[in-house]
């Protein structure tokens, strides 16, 4: 059954600080006006769910020359002290107005923890403006450890929301093979990347290893959704810091051994419903139900084609009867 889902990135840099030191009141109040005017832009969309950038609540730089003894990391912990669940109340107002989620990524204070104050976290805030999920960073830049006193994340746990099954990293995780390893077995549907940094090919890599959408936004560089073989499905440019997309989350991937002739017989029974996606050399393809009356999981069964995973693994076990 098709599952369409609009997905929007937005890919805008922290704000300029233009309030006076320690005005947490006017530092919150500046983030807002910053966060919603951008939001607003991708609104008329009506996405399913809004992607903003790591680092998305505090500034990028200050417009002013830091005075000596001034510590910028000092100050952006008392922020986050000051700024409580506030902004989580915010972003909930305008998910829960437009009927859709927002997963952002930030600093959490976490006064409870006596030794780590703080998480790096995306928060996925749902329909209602509630919290559906939070993810914290497993794999931090040391330097976030030691002085920024954020903890490390231990938990790599994929979210079930309404349209689908999301899966979390932040910016430096995704150089880590070992957390896309605990995400594959779960088999989301999507991999949020909330980030300061791009990736590059590590997106594409994650994208077809998970078998997932990807939707990137990254701070300051163009956002990317991309498709389960790693394919550009829509992006932000150098001039446009924002791109949304439809996708069709009633998807599989299945190898084309031994299942040509399946494909041929399944499209020519449900023609346009059925879309048969073929990205060229890696021997495989991507199943998409269009319609309302059952799931690509049914085609597959009534034509008894080989999923992509089961070939492996029948592979990987005649291998291993034979050696």
């Amino acid at each position: 059954m098709a599952r369409n889902t609009k997905i929007s990135v937005l890919s805008i840099r922290p704000d300029i600080f233009k309030a006076n030191i320690g005005d947490y009141a006017a530092y919150e109040k500046q983030i807002k006006e910053h966060l919603k005017r951008n939001i607003d832009k991708v609104l008329p969309e009506c996405p399913d769910i809004i992607l903003l950038p790591e680092n998305c609540i505090r500034f990028g730089r200050y417009d002013w020359q830091i005075p000596e003894g001034f510590s910028v990391v000092d100050d952006n912990k008392e922020y986050y002290k000051y700024l409580g669940n506030r902004m989580v109340e915010f972003l909930g107002e305008i998910a829960r107005d437009n009927n859709t989620y927002i997963a952002y990524s930030a600093t959490r204070y976490i006064p409870e923890d006596e030794k780590f104050h703080f998480r790096n976290s995306t928060v996925y805030i749902d329909r209602k403006g509630g919290i559906a999920g939070i993810y914290d960073k497993n794999h931090l830049v040391v330097e976030e450890n030691t002085k920024n006193n954020i903890a490390y994340g231990t938990e790599a746990k994929a979210f079930d929301l309404d349209f689908g099954r999301v899966a979390s990293a932040i910016c430096f995780d995704l150089n880590f093979n070992e957390l896309m390893e605990k995400y594959k077995p779960q088999h989301p549907d999507l991999i949020v990347f909330c980030s300061a940094y791009h990736g590059g090919l590590k997106q594409e890599h994650w994208a077809y290893e998970c078998q997932s959408y990807f939707a990137g936004a990254i701070s300051g560089a163009p956002g990317r959704i991309l498709n389960p073989f790693g394919e550009t499905v829509a992006s932000a440019t150098n001039y446009t810091d924002h791109v949304s997309a439809m996708v069709n989350l009633d998807y599989r991937l299945c190898h084309i051994d031994y299942n040509w002739a399946k494909f041929t017989a399944a499209k020519e029974k449900y023609k346009t419903a059925l879309t048969i996606h073929d990205p060229g050399l890696v021997g495989s393809v991507m199943l998409t139900y269009n319609d309302t009356d059952k799931t690509v999981e049914d085609v597959i069964d009534e034509f008894e084609i080989e999923r992509l995973d089961d070939y492996f693994a029948r592979a990987r076990a005649h291998r291993a009867e034979h050696i």
